[in-house]
Order: structure tokens, then C-alpha cells, then sequence
């Protein structure tokens, strides 16, 4: 007993410097915002509380509207871009080889640039003027005049979600891997002797089982969707006509621009509860709620 007490002890002597970067940099923050967006706060002079008019002004602000449903435009895009090549390279990948290192390695090593390098990079592909996709196209006369890749609202969210894809579907794939590599393979054989083919045994076994996977994936990815924010205001700036303003950028906007921090907070509140709505929905479908 007393070596289950000294043991406990020690576990939570373990635990006390995590807790506290948790809740300093994390729970803290988390309510703060939250108090704050009841509140008139000042950049320089003292904050008022002013119960819930942030929220009110924000649920009738057209911009935070517009977006909102850019930010679920550009999720729905991307997301396909991302999962359809992880899903393809993740079965093709699965299987342990010097080769499918390789290419493992290839694929997941543009997730370690960050976005803000990939966006400038990408950036420089899609110039209008200098820029090597329209010159590779031009040479190959698929295109008689450069096309401004951005400067359009459906084009540009497209181009976007391209480098977004280039940049994170490898980390999708290697979560889809790990979930592929947990599969026992005696199941596969059992479906073999049965007679069922390829594309059975994918739908009828390695879908079902991945699942849990695959729902895993898809709550980083469609967070992360959501909080998109750099590379859209370093290629595109929210243009043209904020069709490709975030939320986050809009929360950024208001937070940092028009120096309204409470409505700013009222936002980030809003925008978490989305969040939690969309996380917890993904689990419903996927399962894993019991209600």
C-alpha cells in the first residue's frame, strides 16, 4: 500500500509541471476570452462589461457571415484534395519496403515546411508575370496568355487549396498508414479464400476497419481547414472582394485592426463552439458517441 501511495506520489510530482503549462497557457487564455467577450475592451483604458451586445453585433455583421461560409467553401474543397491522394498512397504506401520509405519520406516532407514558406513559394508559381506554371504552360501551348491564378474567386480558391494539399495530405497519409498497418492481415486472407476481390476487400474490410482512423484524419484536417489563416493572407490577402476572407482572418480584423478586442473574443467564442459542434458531429457519424 505504501508503495502504491510513493508511487502515486511520484506520478503526480511528474504531472505538476504539465498541469501548470496547461493551464497557463491553455485554460487560462481559454477563459479570458471567454470574460472578455462580455465585455467594451480598451487597448489603453480600463474594460466595461457589456453583456452579450458583442455577440449581438456579430450575429448581424454581414462580414462575419461572409466569412464563415468562405471558410466552409474553402473546407469543402480542400478536404476531398487532401484524402482522395492520402487514401490512394496510403493503401499503395501501406506495405514496408525501401521504396515505400522513400516515398513516404517525399510525401510527408512538405508538411515539415511551414505555411508560411510554402505560401510564398507558391506564390511565386502562380505569378502572373514570373511565375513557372504559367510559363511551363505558355511553352507547351496549353495557354496562349497568362492566367492570373488568383485573381479570380473560385480559381484562386482552387490554387489555394492545391498548395494546401501539396503540403498536408502526407500527414494524412501517414495516419491512414498506421491505420492500414493495424489491420490483421489474416483477415485479408480469410477474404481471399473466399473469392472476394480487390476492390471487396477494400470496401467490405480495409474501409469498416479504418474508420476509426480515417474519422481521426478527418477531425485534424477539417480543424485545421478552419483555422485556416496564413497562407490566405499571404497569397491572397482575403481577395479579391473578401470571397477568400477566413474566419480567422476576420477575428484577426477586428481583434488587431479595428482594435475591438471583446467582439474579437465574442467571435473566437463562437468560432470554438462551431468547432466542438463539427468535432462532435464527425464522432457521431463516425460512432463513437453512444447518444
Amino acid at each position: 500500500m505504501r508503495i502504491k501511495t510513493k508511487n502515486s506520489l511520484k506520478a503526480i510530482l511528474f504531472l505538476i509541471p504539465v498541469l501548470l503549462l496547461i493551464s497557463i497557457f491553455f485554460f487560462y487564455p481559454l477563459i479570458n476570452v471567454f470574460v472578455t467577450s462580455f465585455q467594451k475592451w480598451s487597448v489603453l483604458g480600463s474594460s466595461e462589461w457589456i453583456g452579450l451586445k458583442n455577440y449581438k453585433e456579430t450575429f448581424k455583421d454581414l462580414e462575419f457571415w461572409k466569412s464563415l461560409w468562405n471558410t466552409i467553401i474553402y473546407t469543402l474543397i480542400v478536404t476531398p484534395m487532401i484524402f482522395l491522394p492520402a487514401i490512394i498512397f496510403a493503401t499503395l504506401l501501406s506495405k514496408t519496403s525501401k521504396s515505400s520509405n522513400f516515398f513516404r519520406v517525399l510525401f510527408f516532407l512538405p508538411n515539415v515546411i511551414s505555411f508560411v514558406v510554402a505560401s510564398y513559394v507558391w506564390l511565386w508559381i502562380y505569378n502572373d508575370t514570373i511565375g513557372i506554371l504559367n510559363y511551363i504552360l505558355i511553352s507547351l501551348n496549353f495557354i496562349s496568355q497568362p492566367i492570373s491564378w488568383l485573381g479570380s474567386t473560385w480559381l484562386s480558391r482552387i490554387m489555394v487549396s492545391l498548395m494546401v494539399s501539396w503540403k498536408t495530405f502526407g500527414f494524412s497519409m501517414m495516419i491512414l498508414i498506421a491505420g492500414l498497418q493495424s489491420i490483421p492481415l489474416e483477415v485479408y486472407e480469410a477474404a481471399k479464400i473466399d473469392g472476394a476481390t480487390k476492390f471487396q476487400e477494400f470496401y467490405c474490410i480495409t474501409l469498416p476497419l479504418l474508420r476509426p482512423t480515417l474519422i481521426l484524419a478527418l477531425i485534424i484536417s477539417i480543424a485545421g481547414s478552419f483555422k485556416a489563416f496564413d497562407h490566405f493572407y499571404i497569397m491572397t490577402t482575403g481577395g479579391p472582394l473578401k470571397t477568400t476572407q477566413t474566419i480567422v482572418m476576420y477575428i484577426n480584423k477586428v481583434g488587431f485592426e479595428y482594435y475591438d478586442i471583446g467582439r474579437g473574443s465574442a467571435i473566437s467564442v463562437i468560432f470554438l463552439i462551431i468547432l466542438l459542434i463539427i468535432s462532435y458531429l464527425q464522432l457521431k457519424l463516425g460512432g463513437f458517441t453512444n447518444d
